[in-house]
């Protein structure tokens, strides 16, 4: 059988980690051969092949990569250049991810918040060879998103109160991002307009602070928990 020796426990079944500190059995005391010798409680889960997924899953990817490609072939050979093909490209990857999220439900709520504030990120970037004035990226489009993404995260805690320790990790991922625009702006040495983006940063590194000073322990948990740290 297998041992922690942080938690004093025997553990009596197949596992790479203590299910109770995540630590790395094999790194205090186990060898890889104990770990073989323990019998599974649970079935071994089967390899799935590489393309294994939905009808959807497979016709869409298929049908966005076929005209993503056909676009920025036919842009680059009439234009000498690739610039409103990336934009295309981006709104059609994120439609899949949108239909993706509408298909499984409304569960996860500030996973999906997060990931569409990355995948905005980058359909808003894309715009910067088409954009009269690129700078107003980081100056007001940006900022945008990544307020109302935060608020819909803090509204969601607020109204989901008695379990918010799940959705921190997802809180300080959209808070890093409200740093994003000020420092780009500082970078392009532009200061026209800094007043949305000044106040996005603010907002976000109030958050983080605040998160660090009162869930620390719990954010420290949540990383051992999901990277077995």
């Amino acid at each position: 059988m297998l041992r922690c020796p942080y938690c004093k426990i025997t553990i009596s079944t197949r596992t790479d980690v203590c299910p109770l500190c995540h630590v790395r059995l094999t790194d205090v005391g186990n060898s890889k051969e104990d770990v073989k010798r323990t019998a599974r409680a649970y079935p071994q889960r089967a390899k799935l092949p590489p393309l294994s997924g939905s009808l959807f899953d497979k016709v869409y990817l298929f049908a966005w990569l076929s005209l993503s490609l056909a676009m920025i072939i036919v842009e680059a050979i009439v234009t000498r250049h690739v610039r409103f093909s990336w934009i295309s490209v981006t709104f059609l990857l994120y439609l899949y991810l949108l239909f993706r999220i509408l298909l499984r439900g409304s569960e996860y709520f500030p996973q999906k918040v997060t990931v569409h504030a990355l995948i905005l990120t980058a359909a808003i970037y894309s715009l910067r060879s088409v954009l009269p004035e690129p700078e107003i990226i980081a100056e007001f489009l940006l900022p945008i998103l990544y307020l109302v993404s935060t608020i819909a995260i803090a509204v969601f805690l607020i109204v989901n109160y008695k379990r918010p320790n799940r959705y921190l990790l997802n809180v300080l991922t959209v808070s890093l991002m409200c740093v994003i625009p000020f420092l780009a702006l500082v970078i392009l040495d532009d200061y026209k307009n800094f007043a949305l983006s000044l106040a996005t940063m603010i907002l976000g590194l109030a958050v983080i602070i605040g998160t660090l000073i009162f869930r620390t322990k719990t954010i420290l948990s949540e990383l051992k928990r999901k990277f077995h740290l």
